[in-house]
């Protein structure tokens, strides 16, 4: 389903969009000039009479560390139109503006650096804007498509913020910057976690008010505690800044705990929208928890810069529009384990590495040695537990390969390839254990359609009628939307009925039948068909081998439809012998048997091809088939009418 089509924007909908933009605009636009024309320049000295400014330490974000200065160097002349700006914070004196910086380097190269805008740093605020553009245009997208949204309201919020986190951390401007980041350490992580109950949580939403409320209150006090501090001219505490890595890293485990306990609580349409949610979520911030936050809160000194590390939030807003407004769903339990393993081995290994860089003991990298020794051997075990997994799919398939490749041996007078690819295989399996994994397959089928189309339709539509419940009004629009929803499921539960059990068997006899069946796949394809129906009126007379025979017939017809890419086919029933039977015959580019019965990605064939010969076997009739490549395929059915009359009495 998708709801993607134009809805009318409510007046404060528009207006909280321009006026949001237009602020967002103004901000990256003085923030983005000034770390243009006057960077921060970001070095701590400690003047040295006689030999100039020795440098203490380098600020990350600042020019300084962008020009390779390090500790240990020697600033001999700082240049400025007026003055350098030195900024004294405690005991420290910090560079924070000059135009020119000539710098002695401890191997005794002198190097001069100018704050005029260089390519480079050209390039880097193109790319911090490209990105900027990027995460409101998505949640432009989102708030434009479902505007009664309340949830998409509130990404929306989220992607401006992302955006903003990377508009500071990109530019080399520091005094504001240092004001949005600190409001921002406190409300991203509080909006994070609201998003994320709202999201998942929409039906028992309010067991969270509590914790909402107090997790508000604490970002109300801390907001209203900055904000004085900066009234007053204060300085702010230099403890603000790892509160963003504090909150982010306590709201990934609050949501991870919260997930975990509700987990049973949830349906498997509900699950799989929660996998999607979280993994987007675990995956976009591990880079910054593990490769910045954790390092800077154990060692004070991250990996990669913070900067580069937020650039995860990017694929998370991708992840969330598709998820909120493309409403579609990937089924993460096929992906996540060998994505979840690699994240996890190849994040670990990557900070090994880096901890290894830095320079560490003998002992220390002992046993960094040893943590990547039993990390690999346990990555090595999962891959293999994975795969073994995945094998025994495959063979589950190549079993009911080898059922078909037992009814084709067993056509009378022949020793067909089938047949040689069985008796080579000696591995036929009993065939009531192969029906039973056939049923399981039907089964299986029919929950992942119900899951796809039919459960997911109803979760969203739900979810339109809670935002109608909270807005109180809803216009024509939204109402026809909903409309097409309903439709489209009552198209799927009768697409489904027919797959199951055509109405039409009931109100006609088999003629009847397969006159609709070719009426309704002419819809699929341009293939002219013929039927040509010999049968006596009424004959079959037995339901059960009706059913049954046409079903079989339909299998044979869509695999044509489907794979043979004919011009012509014709059906042709009559009876002859004792016997019903019954021909189709394409003009298409026919198939190999034996490629047909070896395992394929896709399988399709294999179970449209057992699932007939098993109706044909029911009704103790047999199967043959006849084709090869660029020749075309003929199917005879072979159905004895005493088997039917027994059947039937």
């Amino acid at each position: 389903m998708n709801l993607n089509n134009d809805r009318p924007l409510k007046h404060k909908t528009v207006v909280f969009l321009i006026m949001s933009v237009i602020c967002y605009m103004l901000l990256a636009f003085s923030i983005h000039f000034l770390s243009l024309q006057s960077p921060y320049i970001g070095a701590e000295l400690r003047e040295e009479t006689g030999i100039g400014w020795i440098v203490e330490a380098v600020e990350e974000r600042g020019k300084a560390a962008e020009w390779g200065i390090s500790p240990g160097d020697v600033i001999t002349a700082m240049e400025a139109v007026s003055e350098a700006k030195l900024v004294v914070d405690g005991s420290s004196i910090w560079l924070s503006k000059a135009d020119r910086v000539i710098v002695q380097k401890q191997d005794g190269r002198q190097l001069a650096f100018s704050s005029t805008p260089d390519s480079r740093a050209i390039a880097v605020a193109a790319f911090s804007a490209a990105l900027e553009l990027l995460l409101l245009g998505l949640g432009g997208y989102a708030i434009l498509s479902i505007p009664e949204s309340r949830v998409i309201r509130q990404f929306y919020i989220l992607n401006w913020m992302f955006a903003l986190c990377l508009l500071t951390q990109f530019s080399a401007e520091k005094s504001l910057s240092d004001i949005i980041i600190s409001f921002l350490s406190i409300w991203l992580p509080y909006l994070l976690l609201s998003f994320y109950l709202l999201f998942v949580f929409r039906t028992v939403h309010h067991r969270f008010k509590y914790l909402l409320r107090v997790c508000q209150g604490f970002v109300i006090l801390f907001s209203a505690y900055l904000t004085y501090l900066i009234a007053t001219e204060s300085d702010v505490p230099k403890w603000t800044a790892d509160v963003l890595n504090w909150t982010i890293i306590g709201t990934l485990l609050l949501l991870a705990g919260i997930t975990f306990a509700y987990w049973k609580d949830f349906e498997r349409m509900e699950r799989n929208q929660l996998l999607n949610l979280f993994f987007a979520l675990f995956l976009s911030l591990m880079p910054y928890a593990f490769l910045y936050a954790i390092p800077m809160l154990m060692h004070g000194q991250s990996v990669i810069p913070l900067k580069y590390s937020l650039t995860g939030l990017v694929p998370f807003s991708f992840a969330i529009t598709r998820l909120l407004v493309a409403r579609s769903l990937l089924d993460m339990r096929i992906y996540i384990p060998r994505l979840l393993i690699h994240s996890f081995y190849l994040g670990i290994v990557f900070m090994l590495f880096s901890l290894a860089a830095k320079g560490i003991s003998t002992y220390e990298m002992c046993l960094l040695f040893v943590v990547f020794i039993v990390l690999s051997w346990g990555y090595r075990r999962a891959l293999l537990r994975f795969r073994h997994r995945t094998e025994e799919r495959t063979e589950w398939l190549e079993r009911q390969t080898r059922l078909l490749s037992l009814r084709l041996a067993k056509k009378p007078g022949k020793r067909s390839e089938a047949a040689s690819f069985l008796a080579d295989s000696h591995l036929a399996e009993p065939y009531s254990s192969s029906l039973l994994e056939a049923q399981q397959s039907e089964r299986i089928q029919l929950s992942y359609y119900l899951h796809d189309h039919l459960l997911q339709n109803m979760i969203f539509l739900s979810r339109d009628l809670e935002e109608l419940y909270e807005a109180g009004t809803a216009d024509k629009e939204q109402v026809a939307l909903w409309l097409k929803c309903v439709y489209d499921s009552q198209r799927d539960i009768r697409k489904l009925c027919d797959d199951l059990y055509p109405y039409i068997i009931d109100k006609g006899d088999l003629k009847e039948a397969l006159q609709w069946l070719l009426r309704t796949m002419r819809e699929k394809g341009n293939i002219r068909t013929e039927l040509v129906y010999e049968l006596p009126d009424g004959e079959p007379a037995n339901e059960l081998v009706k059913i049954n025979l046409f079903r079989a017939i339909r299998e044979f017809v869509n695999n044509v439809y489907k794979h043979s890419g004919a011009a012509e086919m014709s059906i042709r029933i009559w009876s002859e012998r004792q016997e019903i039977r019954c021909r189709i015959a394409d003009d298409g580019t026919g198939f190999d048997m034996k490629s047909a019965l070896e395992t394929s990605p896709g399988g399709e064939r294999r179970f449209g091809l057992l699932s007939a010969y098993s109706q044909v076997r029911h009704l103790g009739g047999v199967a043959d088939i006849e084709t090869s490549p660029g020749e075309g395929t003929v199917v005879s059915i072979y159905l004895p009418c005493g088997e039917e009359a027994r059947v039937h009495g």
